[in-house]
């Protein structure tokens, strides 16, 4: 397998349909998806199929906004989640950042860290990026820590944003600036 980009323990490359099953059964566990912003509804394999076809082309390609990778461990075809840089703004120079790890035998080794700055330096190094931001519930403490490991900076919180697991739940802002980033 080629990598479009590499880090320190991973490899990232471009969604594929052959990943459908494991996004798929992923997105059905519900620790995963408590923490994005997406998982209200059962996922299908065909739906992601769908979404992978849509997201393994690049930005420039039909006005779409979105650069995504999936992610693995180097020496291992299996994926452990998706990245990526969604709402390209070519004029204001900004993205929004998301990350999912789907395989939670991993959180907590520093791979989300890891990705961040992989995306970080593709964002600001590659796409001549100015400002990378995020959203993450706020009691997602695993998440708030690598992301502020990786330079994120707590921009502002949105009350009770979001329902979650039949409570509302704080909403909070990050975001790096490339200069920042650079410092860091």
């Amino acid at each position: 397998m080629t990598a479009f980009l590499e880090s320190e323990r991973l490899w990232f490359r471009a969604p594929s349909i052959k990943d459908a099953g494991f996004f798929t059964e992923a997105l059905q566990d519900p620790r995963i998806r408590r923490n994005l912003l997406i998982g209200r509804y059962p996922f299908s394999e065909e739906g992601e199929r769908k979404w992978m076809e849509r997201h393994s082309e690049p930005p420039t390609a039909d006005g779409l906004t979105d650069v995504v990778f999936t992610f693995g461990l180097k020496g291992e075809e299996a994926p452990l989640g998706n990245s990526g840089l969604h709402r390209i703004s070519m004029i204001h120079r900004n993205a929004e950042w998301g990350i999912f790890i789907g395989r939670p035998e991993h959180w907590g080794k520093g791979l989300g860290r890891e990705v961040a700055g992989a995306l970080l330096r593709y964002g600001f190094d590659t796409l001549n990026l100015h400002r990378i931001y995020l959203r993450v519930n706020a009691d997602n403490e695993r998440g708030i820590r690598a992301y502020r490991a990786a330079g994120f900076k707590d921009e502002g919180l949105l009350r009770q944003a979001i329902f979650v697991d039949g409570k509302y739940v704080d909403l909070l802002m990050m975001g790096v600036l490339r200069d920042e980033w650079r410092k860091a």
